[in-house]
Order: structure tokens, then sequence, then C-alpha cells
């Protein structure tokens, strides 16, 4: 637990959740973004709906397994990262222990503390290994201890398949391809609706920009894939069926 942690769930203006913030609106963001343009783009060159819902589910599995991969790929490097610069600050400390002495007082001097607290500090924190080398990978090399990398890609994933999989539904249960299609889309703005929201309560702000900025940005992944799907029949590549 973070030392802050206890005083942090006493004070619900800091709401503790948004530890994954990050790869939740990322991976919902994208789920829903990246199945309503390949939606939209299918559905202006593509005459079967069983086509489309199959391309479609596909595409979302498909995404979804690559962002949770790749996230957790990243968050490992990133962790591994984190641990080799531990390896490198701990040699320092064990083997250039006035040095590292010198770079905390030069940390807690930048702070602005006068030199009679900067020795305190500074012989507070070094008489304690653990905590000196937090300070160090804190305040020197600007680098924090990345969460669980196989929670990272689930989340991610997770969350990708939590918006991406809305959309695609009215394809399933309307006909024709075209009513479906305008479903698809009310579907997919509720959702960013729902992603803005949750943008807003984390982060507070204006409730209605959070909204607006998800929405356009949604609908212009979905323009990218209508614009898509006409080049498409511009080449004569349309009317797919089985």
């Amino acid at each position: 637990m973070q030392p802050g942690a206890k005083i942090a769930e006493r004070e619900p203006q800091h709401p503790t959740s948004g530890g994954f913030l990050r790869d939740i609106v990322f991976g919902a963001n994208d789920g829903v973004v990246t199945a309503i343009g390949f939606l939209v783009g299918i559905s202006g060159s593509v005459t079967d709906q069983t086509i489309v819902v199959i391309a479609g589910a596909l595409t979302i599995i498909a995404g979804a397994a690559s962002m949770a991969l790749g996230n957790y790929l990243a968050v490992k490097s990133q962790r591994e990262f984190y641990e080799q610069m531990e390896k490198i600050e701990r040699w320092e400390m064990e083997y250039k222990p006035e040095v590292e002495r010198d770079e905390i007082r030069e940390i807690y001097e930048n702070y602005g503390f006068d030199k009679q607290t900067v020795e305190i500090l500074t012989k507070k924190v070094t008489s304690d290994p653990e905590l000196w080398l937090k300070v160090m990978m804190r305040d020197e090399l600007g680098l924090a201890k990345e969460d669980s990398p196989t929670l990272a890609g689930i989340v991610i994933g997770l969350f990708y398949l939590m918006a991406g999989i809305p959309p695609l539904l009215p394809f399933i249960f309307l006909r024709p391809l075209s009513r479906a299609l305008i479903a698809s889309v009310v579907v997919s703005i509720l959702v960013m609706i729902l992603i803005g929201a949750t943008r807003w309560f984390l982060n507070k702000g204006s409730l209605s920009n959070k909204v607006v900025e998800t929405i356009v940005i949604g609908l212009l992944a979905a323009g990218i894939g209508f614009a898509a799907g006409e080049a498409l029949n511009f080449f004569g590549i349309s009317g797919v069926s089985i």
C-alpha cells in the first residue's frame, strides 16, 4: 500500500479507483472506436449481414487480444526498466554513498527547504535504505513502479471487449443492414457517453466537455471507416456475399 493511501481513502474528492484509468479509458475507447469504425466501413462495401457480423466479431476479438498482449508487454517492459534502474541505484548507494547523499541534499534544496531542514531530511532518509531508494527512484529518476503487467493486460482487453461488443449487437438482432447500422451508431454514441462520464467522474472538470470530446473522436473514427468503405466501392470491391 502506498504511504498516503489511507489518507486518500478518507477524502472522497481523491478517488483511489483511478489507478487503472489509463487502461480503462484506452481499452474502452479503442474498443468502441474500432468497432464502429470497422462496422460503418464494412457496411458500405458488403451487402451480406452475416459477413458483417462474422468480420466484426473477429475484428473485436482480435483487437482485444492485441490490446491485452500489447499492454502486458508495455507494462512489463516498463517494470523491468524500473527494476534495472533500482539495481543501479542500490549499487550507487552501497559504493558511492556520499555522492548519493549529496544528491538527496540537492533534491530537497530544489524543493526550497532551508539548509538545516535539508540536513535533517537527508539524515532521516539516508538512515533507511528502502526509503532512500524510493526517494531516489521517484525524485531523481522520476520513475514509479508499474502495476501488475498481467492485470494491466486483462483490464485493457476486458474493457475493449465491453465497449466493442455493443455496436455489433444490432447487426445480430436487427434487419435490414441499414437499420442495424443506424442502431449501431446510436449504441456506440451511448457507449461513448458512458466513457466520457467515467472520465468526468474520476477527473472532474466539465462533464459536457468530456462527453463531447469522446463522442467527436469516436465519430471521427467512424467517418474514416466510412471513407474506407466508400474507397472500396470506388475501386469496385463491394457487394460481397456468401
